[in-house]
């Protein structure tokens, strides 16, 4: 499954993918520019093995390793050398061997098998890595990184894990989501100190989390929600761990809302809860980990 701003996409067991939502960018890829509150075959897509999804695009990775983006294309986020708008599937031009997919809200980034990065789309905050501002339509390889086992892209930043469990982060850094104690925007990636043994990486909107191998998570960036999980609403500029849990199997970020998917598979949230996106039965933010009411 992927998740938009306002649209849906589910990869299906053979391969093909359908959307639903909005789509007056073409973000559902059934070539045309209306909404759609039902399920729609992107077309002529198939061999598809993940998705990923942006404020209003969509991006696709094949089996043989190519990666197709429809929707919208302000920022060149569709990496085929336009900024264009695309209402079907568009073949992201010269990228190939790519093994994963992130998407921030305008920007996309692909880890390739041999573990570099490559990103496109818009650059205003330096999110591509590549030690400039200029918004890039095509990928762009993110200099100096290597040996990245998963990404992880925020709305305007993006993170690498490393395969020596630490965690490079770059891009916007207003609320200190890059984890460097810092709140200055950084242009290619920079290292989180103190941070290891991280086994999975996730990004909100604008903070961050790692899941260590140990089974704890730490949390950074915004906190004004309590997406930190710290009981406090103060911004943290260094991973700070989310106090009392533990044995946690997987983690997700949204945009002001974090969970924890534990071993024993309980499910707790925190953060904001306006719509009720931390399932505890109310409309109550919460500034520590709240069981969801399954």
């Amino acid at each position: 499954m992927a998740t938009g701003e306002s649209h849906t996409c589910a990869l299906k067991i053979d391969g093909t993918v359908a959307c639903w939502g909005y789509n007056s960018h073409g973000e559902l890829g059934d070539n045309t520019v209306v909404s759609k509150p039902l399920p729609t075959s992107v077309a002529g897509l198939n061999k598809v093995t993940a998705l990923v999804a942006g404020f209003g695009h969509t991006c696709a990775l094949k089996t043989d390793g190519m990666v197709a983006c429809w929707g919208y294309n302000v920022a060149g986020q569709l990496g085929d050398n336009t900024e264009v708008n695309k209402r079907a599937p568009a073949m992201v031009s010269g990228l190939s061997n790519v093994s994963a997919l992130t998407a921030g809200d305008f920007h996309t980034c692909a880890l390739k098998n041999d573990g570099t990065v490559a990103c496109w789309g818009n650059n205003g905050s330096r999110q591509l890595g590549d030690n400039t501002v200029v918004d890039k339509s095509s990928p762009t390889v993110v200099p100096g990184l290597g040996s990245v086992a998963s990404i992880a892209a925020g709305s305007f930043y993006t993170c690498a894990l490393k395969t020596d469990g630490t965690v490079a982060c770059w891009g916007n850094n207003g609320y200190g989501q890059l984890g460097d104690n810092t709140v200055i925007d950084k242009s290619s990636p920079t290292a989180v100190p103190g941070l290891g043994n991280v086994m999975a990486i996730a990004a909100g909107g604008y903070h961050t989390c790692a899941l260590k191998t140990d089974g704890v998570v730490a949390c950074w960036g915004r906190n004004s929600e309590g997406q930190i999980g710290d009981n406090t609403v103060v911004a943290k500029l260094i991973p700070t761990t989310v106090p009392g849990l533990s044995n946690v199997a997987a983690i997700a970020t949204g945009g002001y809302h974090t969970c924890a998917a534990k071993a024993d598979g309980a499910v707790a949230c925190w953060g904001n809860n306006e719509f009720g996106q931390l399932g505890d039965g109310t409309l109550v933010n919460k500034y520590v980990r709240t069981p969801v009411g399954f």
